[in-house]
């Protein structure tokens, strides 16, 4: 992983073979971020893509081993136990053009994985909602 940042705006490069979850959790540790909004694209040759059941309040996950495009990545950082939370969505196009997409619960890149992360000043918590089953934003 490589980066570099101008005021509030941390440019990332996440490299082959690199996981992108682990490596934007790992930055956002070594940098102290505590709230933000990340969008990026690129290619991966790996990922594991979720769906949320909120009626039994489980995840249904898929794992894909191809070369995909990464057509949207998306997500945000908050905190959750006083530790970077990182909550990311994709949308990978297969090589038909077809497309899948869900709960980014992890991906290795293939190419390479460009981010830009805007951090927010303000300090965001993540507290888990036993009604939906989900770890959510806490405003106080």
């Amino acid at each position: 992983m490589k980066s570099t940042k101008k005021s509030n705006v941390h440019i990332i490069l996440i490299e082959r073979g690199e996981k992108i979850v682990e490596q934007l959790l790992a930055y956002c540790k070594k940098n102290k971020i505590s709230a933000g909004f990340f969008c990026g694209i690129g290619a991966v040759d790996q990922a594991e893509l979720a769906h949320y059941i909120v009626d039994n309040k489980k995840y249904s996950s898929k794992h894909f081993k191809e070369p995909l495009e990464i057509c949207s990545l998306t997500g945000n950082v908050s905190i959750m136990d006083n530790e970077p939370y990182i909550h990311c969505h994709a949308t990978l196009g297969k090589e038909n053009f077809s497309v899948v997409g869900g709960h980014l619960k992890e991906a290795v890149v293939h190419a390479v994985c460009e981010i830009y992360l805007c951090e927010v000043s303000r300090k965001i918590e993540r507290k888990h909602q036993e009604r939906i089953g989900l770890n959510v934003w806490e405003f106080k």
